[in-house]
């Protein structure tokens, strides 16, 4: 018997999680045996789900570390024994051996899991009549999102600025299980592959109890399945139009991201993903909601979550700590009327304790244990639907500024009065900061990164800041 080596997650398993994926350990049974019933296909589901929380993935180096640093994010200290790494990054030299290494892994990781992807559709097309209800579709539907979401990850990793060089060849896209290397595509087919595995998702999902029932972030009543619940923690309905919206402006398609980021937020206005409430995170709420839980499309969950505010971003560490620069927040970000900042911000209460210095709290956990929100990290928020709806609405940014200022109302701080590309980039930074959005920003809109509140500091954009070089394991493939 094949034992199933591709998805060894138990380790991951433990306390409430088993409730959230309703996954049990499994990494000694074999594939044959996942594959003979409905439940085993879910569980082998939910194992990629589960795999996506792995440190070269969006456990750290898509979220918070790697891709934030490339995105100016956080200050990087002079020390060459302890930011040695992290300043070569600053520097975006992408040669060194370290990083090499660490890209190969987050492209071995990410391609890994696309195999997996296409094992499970492979073998649900051979067993459709396993499959009761909509589980065949719902599992077909989220497993082609993931699919779609992992290949566009590594596009705006190591493919070009796609607004100046959309037929650079740059990566490959695997629809079905196979030994052989496929070919580098240009960027067009990329995308147009990205954007059709999304949309056939999208059809497969059009029944998601998210539609009817909201995200269900809670246990069934009557013991049974979790499968179909906490919609949020999986690429929902919902989740899947807003990875839709994400890419349709990254390749320009201006008409198609507006239209998918506002059926999302006429979503959110009839309560599916309501804007948090303010007394959770203002007024010296005693346990604030710091990721603005109720407003996240989809979230991984990780139940070793708050270990990154622990290795990264605690003020008491005593090796390194990323900070965030203090003029850059008090002077621009949470600060300066004429960048739209304002330090009563939902967010900067929440997410920034500033003394001498400027520390990141938005992944510190909530005080009572056993929180949900203690496990999620944020992969798309309903935040992002109103900026892609204000830059995709009309060619005139000033078109699109009750977008802005809907968010910026519910976010406690005033309109503005005008639109301008710099002023979008700040309101992308205000609501994306730590979940490694930033340097796709900056690469889409080929602007310069924002690294600080000196301009010289600020780095200008062009190829070799913004295309990283192959991956030297896909190099040895061909």
């Amino acid at each position: 018997m094949k034992i199933l080596s591709w998805i060894c997650c138990c380790s991951l398993l433990f306390g409430g999680c088993n409730h959230w994926l309703d996954v049990e350990p499994y990494d000694q049974i074999s594939e044959n045996e996942l594959t003979k019933s409905q439940e085993g296909f879910q569980k082998l589901l939910n194992g990629i789900y589960i795999e996506l929380n792995k440190e070269e993935l969006y456990g750290s180096t898509l979220t918070v570390e790697m891709i934030e640093i490339m995105g100016g994010a956080y200050e990087i200290g002079s020390d060459a024994k302890v930011w040695k790494n992290y300043s070569d990054l600053k520097d975006y030299t992408y040669g060194t051996d370290y990083w090499r290494d660490r890209l190969d892994k987050t492209w071995d990781k990410a391609y890994a899991l696309i195999l997996n992807c296409n094992k499970l559709l492979a073998n649900m097309e051979k067993k459709k009549n396993l499959f009761t209800g909509i589980n065949y579709d719902i599992i077909r539907g989220e497993a082609l999102a993931l699919r779609a979401m992992l290949h566009f990850d590594m596009f705006r990793l190591f493919g070009p600025v796609y607004s100046r060089d959309k037929e650079m060849v740059c990566i490959p896209y695997y629809t079905a299980e196979t030994l052989n290397p496929e070919e580098l595509l240009p960027a067009s087919e990329v995308v147009a592959k990205v954007l059709a595995d999304l949309k056939e998702a999208r059809l497969l999902l059009k029944e998601d109890p998210v539609i009817t029932g909201g995200t269900m972030m809670d246990e069934a009543s009557d013991g049974g399945t979790n499968f179909l619940r906490y919609r949020a923690l999986r690429l929902n309905y919902y989740a899947v139009t807003g990875l839709l919206a994400r890419v349709a402006l990254y390749a320009g398609e201006r008409e198609r991201a507006y239209s998918y980021s506002t059926e999302v937020i006429k979503a959110a206005n009839d309560g599916i993903f309501p804007f948090v409430d303010r007394k959770l995170v203002i007024g010296s709420p005693d346990d604030p909601d710091r990721i603005f839980s109720s407003e996240i499309l989809f979230a991984l969950s990780h139940t070793s979550r708050g270990q990154l505010f622990l290795n990264y971003f605690d003020p008491s560490r005593t090796t390194f700590v990323f900070k965030m620069e203090k003029d850059l927040i008090d002077k621009r970000i949470f600060g300066g009327t004429e960048y739209g900042g304002n330090q009563d911000d939902y967010r900067h209460i929440n997410w920034v304790v500033s003394n001498s210095a400027s520390f990141f709290y938005k992944y510190a956990n909530m005080q009572e244990s056993g929180k949900i929100q203690n496990t999620m990290i944020p992969m798309l928020r309903l935040g992002e639907m109103y900026l892609i709806a204000a830059e995709s609405q009309s060619a005139d940014l000033n078109a699109g500024i009750g977008w802005v200022n809907t968010l910026r109302k519910n976010r406690g701080v005033r309109n503005l009065s005008v639109l301008t590309p710099e002023l979008l980039q700040y309101e992308y930074i205000r609501e994306l900061y730590g979940e490694g959005q930033l340097f796709f920003m900056y690469k889409r809109m080929y602007a310069p990164v924002i690294w600080s509140d000196d301009e010289k500091k600020n780095v200008q954009p062009g190829n070799a800041v913004f295309v990283l070089p192959l991956p030297d394991t896909e190099k040895d493939n061909r």
